[in-house]
């Protein structure tokens, strides 16, 4: 299933495109295909393991930081919902993801049909991105929005883990139950200072490319 979204994926990027490039496995074989298939375009990412990929399989890549409007960009997810919103909280750079989001004219999210709800379940936590000195500060914000927060632990060394942009990673663990408005959460997320970003994305998404075992759907706001 991860084959086809990467192909339906490759069927929406033109020649001349600036590409933005999320991180995981179907953003992988997208990789691929766009060096098999000789395809003319630059990409972004705001993946180290994705710009690592780009240099293997030649892909040109333009700086993030350098980058001001991106034509089209993929990503995966790890929940999402009919109404585009999504949770993205595994790999822990969505900061750089929706940076790269809004850039894009088209940002296309990419997953299979186990991923897909009516509304989001809250299955996964929601990873925030903490400025160190705020660290303490943003854990209660958190409890008081009645989440269970946890600090993410790198598995190599001891103590908080990092972000590429030198911030600690924390995990705020919401029940379904206690989710009513996911609008209100995303703003009540933003507000918190110190909160430099956070894996919960709303009304981000243009489209998903969502895989079945019989096919593909386009999911469209």
């Amino acid at each position: 299933m991860k084959k086809k979204c990467a192909e339906k994926a490759f069927e929406m990027i033109e020649d001349g495109m600036i590409v933005g490039l999320g991180g995981g496995s179907t953003v992988a074989l997208l990789i691929e295909k766009l060096e098999k298939q000789k395809k003319n375009i630059r990409a972004v990412t705001p993946s180290q393991d994705t710009m690592e990929l780009c240099m293997k399989h030649q892909i040109p890549l333009i700086p993030l930081e350098m980058t001001e409007q991106i034509d089209i960009a993929f990503d995966g997810c790890d929940e999402l919902d009919q109404n585009l919103n999504a949770l993205k909280s595994c790999g822990g750079i969505h900061t750089r993801e929706k940076i790269a989001a809004s850039m894009a004219k088209e940002y296309v999210l990419l997953g299979d049909e186990s991923k897909l709800f009516p509304e989001l379940k809250f299955q996964y936590p929601v990873t925030v991105e903490v400025i160190p000195s705020a660290r303490k500060y943003v854990k209660k914000q958190l409890e008081q929005l009645g989440a269970k927060v946890t600090e993410r632990r790198g598995s190599s060394k001891t103590g908080v883990a990092v972000s590429d942009d030198g911030n600690y990673l924390m995990e705020a663990a919401f029940s379904k139950e206690e989710v009513e408005d996911v609008k209100a959460l995303n703003q009540e997320l933003n507000a918190i200072a110190g909160l430099v970003g956070h894996s919960l994305f709303y009304q981000i998404a243009a489209r998903a490319v969502i895989a079945k075992t019989d096919g593909i759907d386009i999911i469209e706001r």
